[in-house]
């Protein structure tokens, strides 16, 4: 695997008033990696999501996406990434495929490489139909397939997505597993964060632990572990 490091966390620390909800964490995503955040709710995972996305400012500690800080040249390092937050933005007047256009549209993509973008990931799920209606009527699961569709516009480097298969159906998530592995394997790199195991010891190269904050604990090739044991434990010692 090659090395390069399209994600790196240094010291990260982030505060809500008295609350600490990122406590130092280090980390680095490499290209051609899926790494996977688990953790229970509360410990810090969609806080440090946000952070590398830019939507929230640390404290303390920097965001690298490709070498790039996020902090002091935010519109590049933010064409890098494809973003899937925990509740998947929609526009309920706009149909599915007019927000693929939109994405596509915000990042300067010309119209004929975006016809061929959108054609080809309409075929990742089979929602054509689907995506011809006003996003208003669209469930949870049909949500989270658009905005999957969206981060992949534009040719991200590195994919961001916070619980990445609530409201997915068994055949979706395999699909969506399978294009998370495509995906690294073409060059590029995963982190996600999910309660969901035994999809990140499926898919995961890499799977990291937090709890209060902090990073506890991080397993390579968590296929060859069983990953609830090893969770439950790590977590149980914290308690302790």
């Amino acid at each position: 695997m090659n090395r390069e490091n399209l994600l790196s966390i240094e010291n990260l620390s982030k505060s809500f008033g008295t609350l600490l909800a990122l406590d130092s964490v280090s980390l680095k995503v490499n290209k051609g990696e899926v790494y996977a955040l688990i953790g229970p709710n509360g410990s810090g995972k969609t806080t440090l999501i946000n952070n590398i996305v830019g939507l929230l400012k640390p404290d303390t500690g920097c965001v690298t996406i490709a070498g790039i800080d996020i902090d002091k040249k935010p519109l590049v390092a933010k064409a890098l990434i494809g973003f899937v937050p925990d509740n998947p933005v929609s526009y309920p007047f706009l149909t599915g495929n007019e927000f693929l256009y939109l994405t596509g549209n915000l990042r300067n993509i010309d119209r004929t490489t975006l016809d061929r973008e959108i054609e080809e990931l309409r075929q990742l799920f089979p929602i054509s139909e689907v995506l011809q209606t006003q996003m208003s009527g669209y469930s949870r699961g049909n949500l989270q397939k658009t905005a999957f569709l969206a981060s992949l516009i534009g040719s991200p480097k590195l994919l961001d997505i916070d619980e990445p298969i609530v409201g997915l159906d068994p055949f979706s998530i395999k699909i969506f597993g399978e294009k998370l592995k495509q995906f690294s394997k073409s060059g590029g790199a995963v982190f996600l964060s999910t309660h969901t195991l035994s999809f990140a010891h499926k898919y995961a190269d890499r799977v990291g632990v937090m709890h209060q904050g902090k990073l506890i604990e991080e397993v390579n090739t968590p296929q060859k572990l069983d990953l609830e044991k090893m969770y439950e434990k790590t977590i149980n010692n914290e308690y302790a």
